[in-house]
């Protein structure tokens, strides 16, 4: 049984210390887009690490806080657009697990009326009287997700309608370390399940409604093995991409599963896609829309970070190590740790680069939205534009955390010391 110590190490290490340093000045950078808003929650906490995970679909944002160095249960925020459009605004409901889940806040999803928060280092146990006296603490439990349903009323503050858990999870797994969902179906990866290899669960909606369940389907790797790391999850209708940054000694691998006709159930990958290179940390983060998949790799260009992309061939996914695309920023841009936040809403990519100098103020970072061509998608190191914020300062990260639903796009800021905060971009 291994202690869940991975929440530093495996969600934010990565985010905060691929702080890479670039210099110069790109020219010829375009902004349509402005700044709208700031999103903060009611009650702010100095490092809560409010925006680590942010999705957005629509008009309804949902943000997660969670800082395991001061906190055992973090909570999730949902922002609802005003008739009179975006502006600084605090939380429209606050979402909590009815049982203390640790962790829970670590990611989170949105699709139309349903949000699925995960809790990767949730636990049973009551750690308020073994906290009294004093004992050491116990061994975490496997993780969590949580499914929210809005109301018919409009979102509130509520808990779980939901509650979703591996059938075979095991301390440690770190379920919930990444979350998606595309209409009733939701995926939930385990960064350290089978002995470090990873895994990816698939739950769908049963006809009654959301209710606590196991999963329909688990999703591993054919070739997988210890410490590959495989839970960075994305799920578009009937196709699901996970990253494995740690397969073949950290070259890193991406998979994509396509549901069988006869629905989810256990299996391995329809295609595999390699990363050819070492040290790029390939498969950190992965986004999909459907046709295209998306493989983020934060540690590719000597920092500062790439995006591979993958179209559908017409005859099907198939193996590769050949990408359509390569998405990344010159040295002059001084982005660093790109793709950390990822996601892609119809011609529009974006990517987050928490480590983003800009000006003097290092690790400030930004979200570089780049624009499909009329061509297709093509290897670039231009963007459509560098999203900054406006009140930006050294070592806020934004882009931990990033997100696009139409013309809006969203940016979570950790912040080192001041409490975290979600900057909402539109045209």
């Amino acid at each position: 049984m291994r202690r869940m110590t991975f929440i530093l190490s495996a969600i934010l290490a990565l985010t905060l210390l691929l702080c890479f340093s670039a210099s110069g000045q790109r020219t010829g950078e375009t902004n349509a887009w402005a700044q709208l808003a700031e999103l903060t929650p009611t009650t702010r906490v100095n490092q809560d690490w409010f925006g680590v995970s942010s999705a957005i679909s629509g008009n309804t944002v949902v943000v997660g806080a969670f800082d395991a160095n001061i906190e055992k249960t973090g909570a999730a925020y949902v922002y609802v657009k005003p008739s009179s459009g975006w502006g600084n605004m605090t939380q429209t409901a606050a979402l909590t697990p009815s049982d203390g889940g640790e962790g829970f806040g670590t990611s989170v999803a949105i699709s139309g009326n349903t949000i699925i928060v995960g809790a990767a280092n949730a636990s049973n146990l009551n750690h308020r009287n073994r906290d009294r006296q004093n004992q050491a603490p116990q061994t975490q439990g496997p993780g969590a997700a949580y499914v929210f349903v809005k109301p018919a009323s409009g979102w509130k503050d509520m808990t779980e309608t939901a509650k979703l858990t591996a059938s075979d999870g095991a301390d440690g797994d770190a379920f919930g370390y990444n979350v998606s969902i595309s209409g009733n179906t939701a995926a939930v990866g385990a960064l350290f399940a089978h002995s470090g290899a990873g895994a990816a669960y698939v739950f769908v909606k049963p006809a009654s409604g959301w209710s606590k369940m196991t999963q329909s389907g688990e999703l591993t790797a054919s070739d997988s093995s210890t410490f590959d790391n495989m839970g960075s999850v994305a799920i578009s209708g009937s196709t699901v991409v996970t990253g494995a940054y740690g397969h073949n000694n950290f070259m890193g691998a991406a998979y994509v599963f396509l549901k069988p006709s006869t629905g989810w159930k256990n299996m391995t990958q329809t295609a595999e896609f390699k990363s050819t290179q070492a040290n790029q940390i390939y498969g950190f983060s992965v986004a999909t829309d459907g046709k295209t998949a998306i493989v983020g790799a934060v540690g590719a260009q000597q920092g500062i970070g790439a995006a591979f992309l993958y179209v559908k061939p017409a005859s099907g996914w198939k193996n590769t190590s050949k990408f359509t695309a390569k998405l990344t920023a010159s040295s002059a841009s001084k982005a660093s740790g790109l793709s950390q936040g990822i996601s892609i809403s119809g011609k529009t990519i974006v990517l987050g680069a928490p480590g983003t100098t800009v000006g003097s103020n290092s690790g400030q970072g930004s979200v570089l939205v780049y624009i499909e061509p009329t061509t297709g998608w093509k290897t670039t190191s231009k963007f459509a534009a560098k999203l900054t914020a406006s009140d930006g300062a050294a070592n806020d990260n934004l882009g931990v955390s990033a997100a696009v639903s139409g013309s809006t796009i969203i940016g979570g800021a950790t912040k080192s010391g001041p409490p975290g905060e979600v900057y909402v971009f539109g045209k």
